[in-house]
């Protein structure tokens, strides 16, 4: 018994295999070229690595991979048709029911797939970069400056955090109302530059101080070095900063407390003098 069920699926197979162009069956799934005869009906047509050549009655939708779709006069297709790969060759009389997606992979379309796709990987690596950097900087920041830069921490132990959002919002205007006259300006493109590496730095410092009172709150870094909680306040910060829609409410808030981290620093330098 077990033998002749082997046998007769060994003649379906080669029978399959010497005749793979004709089409009887109700779905195709085809690697080579596949024709819907002229008076056959079928409901769904695929074909990968091949093309399709429909002249009879299609009812359903039409998937070709990699290959052409030539739709004689005498086709009828009710379905969609999808064309990745190839062209669609339809001749006069060929009726289509539906809608008909072709996309062509050309040189130019790999050429536009590639740059997308290497503009994708790009901007991944330069966030993945950013991200690392807003990480490892505060952290060093907090090592290699040691006494001086925890003495800088230790100011703002106790900081009421509306007022710091409040005067570095207020400073915030101030810093744009100048950007704009300066942009009006050839002269002053060069001190805009300044003020954005004065921003860049402001905001590391802020990020420091605050990535601080964020890592303190851990009963688990009690007993670890200050750069460690650093470490980890920052990583939660770039984590939240990273996360869409929010990311940009966190980072404005980062931003406006540096800037009133180093308001705060400056008014009371200019005191002190």
């Amino acid at each position: 018994m077990k033998r002749g069920v082997y046998l007769l699926s060994c003649i379906l197979l080669l029978c399959l295999l010497i005749i793979p162009t004709q089409v009887s069956a109700a779905s195709i799934f085809e690697h080579q070229r596949t024709v819907v005869p002229a008076g056959e009906a079928v409901d769904d047509v695929y074909v990968i690595g091949g093309d399709a050549e429909i002249q009879g009655h299609v009812k359903g939708i039409i998937v070709v991979i990699n290959g052409d779709l030539h739709a004689e006069n005498t086709a009828k297709i009710d379905g969609m048709i999808v064309v990745v790969g190839g062209k669609v060759d339809q001749a006069p009389g060929a009726v289509f029911r539906d809608d008909v997606y072709n996309l062509s992979l050309d040189g130019q379309t790999q050429n536009s797939l590639l740059l997308s796709g290497g503009l994708i990987i790009g901007l991944w690596v330069v966030q993945l970069g950013a991200a690392l950097l807003l990480v490892l900087l505060p952290a060093l920041i907090s090592l290699i400056g040691m006494k001086k830069t925890q003495a800088f921490i230790d100011r703002f132990s106790q900081p009421s955090w509306g007022r710091l959002l409040y005067m570095g919002f207020l400073s915030g205007m101030v810093l744009i109302a100048i950007s704009a006259l300066l942009l009006i300006t050839i002269i002053g493109i060069p001190i805009l530059i300044l003020i954005i590496l004065l921003l860049i730095v402001t905001f590391i410092i802020g990020l420091t101080v605050t990535s601080h009172r964020i890592g303190e709150q851990f009963r688990s870094t009690s007993h670890k070095p200050d750069w460690f909680k650093v470490m980890i306040g920052a990583m939660i910060i770039v984590a939240a900063i990273n996360v869409p829609f929010l990311g940009w409410v966190v980072l404005l808030m980062t931003l406006l407390i540096s800037l009133g981290v180093c308001v705060e620093w400056l008014a009371f330098k200019r005191k002190r003098v």
